[in-house]
């Protein structure tokens, strides 16, 4: 099967990385949220795609200079707007979660992508995971676009799948021979990148034993065609669309 996986939640629906985006992003069929991870002053992984709280509550403040404390007392809905109505969520008392609530909501059958942002998070976001189930029932994904953010979850813990993020243009072929040799789960490029044919590349990974997963795809046609591929999973920010696209769920 190929993964359905929630960018940073549903996040059109409701504002990213935040408890709500997850528990809708379930209910409309996704195999598996995404998430990513800034280490706070005090230790925390602070559940948040930027450097700095500003773009998504409105308030300054860059995250590894602040406590947990501090970031939480951001409202996380403040400037989440959708088109058919402004700041519905403002006031409504979203936090920007840390990685253990999200690793306490998070329910049995639903997998993890956890994407480190800084490598400095990588011990951190190890031990957070190391006793809980999504780590024992591999329903957890590590990845990250740092070579080094990734390495250094394999070092910690060999068990952990991890996977390559790589920037928009990055050639796919070199960057599936270095996760191949360094034991990496596989690569997830820009899904433009794969092309109008994935599988040249889809065949070359499952020679050497990896896989293919990319980001972001909205299209359904463009879901089935990589699902008829046997993609390993899409991270798509429509997971009600790529539920329809692909079918129900399985268990």
């Amino acid at each position: 099967m190929t993964f359905v996986v929630a960018h940073r939640g549903a996040s059109p629906r409701a504002p990213e990385n935040t408890l709500e985006a997850f528990r809708l992003a379930v209910e409309l069929g996704a195999d598996a949220v995404e998430l990513d991870v800034h280490l706070t002053s005090d230790g925390q992984l602070a559940v948040i795609h930027d450097e700095t709280l500003e773009r998504t509550t409105g308030r300054p403040g860059r995250v590894a200079e602040m406590t947990m404390d501090a970031v939480r007392e951001a409202d996380a809905g403040a400037t989440f707007s959708p088109a058919a109505e402004e700041h519905p969520f403002a006031g409504r008392g979203l936090t920007v979660p840390t990685l253990g609530e999200v690793l306490d909501w998070l329910p049995a059958d639903i997998g993890l992508v956890i994407e480190v942002k800084p490598r400095a998070a990588a011990d951190a976001v190890v031990a957070a995971v190391s006793d809980h189930p999504v780590r024992s029932d591999e329903r957890l994904t590590v990845i990250s676009f740092d070579e080094a953010a990734i390495e250094r979850v394999r070092e910690l813990d060999p068990g952990i799948r991890t996977g390559y993020l790589l920037v928009p243009s990055q050639p796919i072929e070199p960057a599936l021979v270095w996760a191949t040799e360094h034991g990496h789960l596989g690569v997830l490029p820009w899904e433009v990148d794969l092309g109008l044919d994935p599988l040249p590349i889809l065949a070359q990974a499952r020679a050497y034993g990896r896989e293919v997963g990319c980001y972001v795809v909205n299209d359904p046609e463009r879901m089935q065609h990589l699902a008829a591929c046997r993609l390993w999973g899409f991270v798509t920010d429509q997971p009600d669309v790529a539920r329809e696209a692909l079918g129900p769920r399985t268990s």
